[in-house]
């Protein structure tokens, strides 16, 4: 069985990745399974893969490093159950340092039946365009440490959303690239095409791509991640006969609109919501633009819907609390909408401590 490890910041598209890699991987026959990961306990990212009928387990409540016994568990478990060939484990996108301390005590461990293990390291293309060219960052200089630590240790550095920018910024991209990171392999990718993921796929099956370990400051690593917000939150609601999408859009346009009126940079902004035999999922980032999400949302027939949202603010918790709250009670309380919250968390993570 292969194991392949993928690490990168917040909203960089792992997840479109893993699900694109899988469809090629099925096609060709092959069994397949995910691990996700999260500093939070309720996961859109497991939802929607479990929903997507692939053999998904979750390492929740904080990073495969800083939870290390829990991964094996995880891994031998889909082991048992699924059998797989291949194995995508998504870690948490606020995490790094997942060589020195994961990856390789996995390869020298003996009766894992791992035969090979990678790890990949995305980056979303614009993004890391600005870091290179010294442009402002959406984040502050300790979560950007977060950001620069997990380029460093990558051995393969995948520039994601490579759609999202013009041929001429491209080429720059990739020139600019090539000279910060002689060393490492650059790969540019689209992962929502059908064959956006697959050289990458092959490049996995034909290489061993295991990182480079790392020297962090934790200290300046954990004041990175004390700035970053962690909510999830999941609310079920009943609405009338074809109102459930306008419902769901006044939500998250109301969350969205009210974190960028507080300057409030997102790093990552999930929602997964679930009626019967519908389900949808959006993501946002930092550098989303205000409406272009709504042509993503489909039609919602059900009357009852389950909303999933998981939130990485830039922001103090409570706040962050406070505003979710605001939004959800203006949109559904004064709509005279019925509404029960089955989880609700908001936390700043704690100083990582590896295993």
């Amino acid at each position: 069985m292969d194991l392949h490890i993928v690490g990168g910041f917040l909203g960089s598209g792992k997840t479109t990745a893993i699900i694109g890699a899988l469809k090629l991987l099925l096609a060709e026959g092959k069994r397949v399974g995910v691990v996700t990961n999260d500093k939070g306990r309720h996961l859109v990212d497991t939802a929607f893969f479990a929903r997507a009928t692939i053999p998904t387990t979750e390492v929740p409540g904080g990073c495969f490093r800083c939870n290390y016994g829990d991964f094996q568990e995880r891994i031998a478990q889909l082991q048992d159950s699924a059998r797989p060939d291949v194995i995508f484990a998504e870690s948490v996108g606020s995490c790094v340092d997942l060589v020195g301390p994961v990856i390789q005590p996995l390869a020298a461990l003996p009766g894992t039946g791992i035969s090979k293990t990678t790890y990949s390291v995305f980056a979303d293309s614009r993004l890391l365009r600005r870091r290179m060219l010294g442009l402002p960052m959406p984040y502050s200089d300790a979560i950007c440490y977060i950001f620069d630590k997990q380029l460093e240790e990558a051995s393969l550095i995948i520039l994601n959303k490579i759609d999202l920018l013009s041929e001429v910024q491209i080429q720059e991209t990739l020139s600019l690239a090539k000279t910060v990171f002689p060393d490492k392999v650059l790969l540019p990718q689209n992962s929502l095409i059908p064959k956006g993921t697959e050289a990458w796929v092959k490049l996995l099956a034909q290489s061993t791509i295991t990182g480079i370990p790392l020297d962090v400051d934790y200290d300046q690593y954990g004041a990175g991640a004390a700035q970053l917000a962690w909510l999830d939150q999941t609310l079920t609601f009943t609405v009338d006969n074809g109102q459930g999408c306008s419902v769901v859009q006044r939500l998250i346009a109301g969350l969205v609109n009210i974190l960028r009126e507080e300057a409030a940079p997102i790093a990552h902004l999930k929602f997964f919501v679930q009626g019967e035999g519908e389900e949808v999922k959006l993501s946002f980032d930092s550098l989303t633009s205000s409406n272009e999400w709504q042509a993503a949302l489909p039609s919602l027939t059900a009357n009852t819907l389950t909303l999933i949202i998981n939130a990485r603010i830039q922001m103090a918790a409570e706040r962050l609390r406070t505003l979710v709250g605001q939004v959800i009670s203006e949109t559904l309380t004064q709509a005279g909408i019925r509404y029960e919250e089955t989880e609700r968390s908001a936390f700043a993570p704690q100083v990582p401590k590896p295993t």
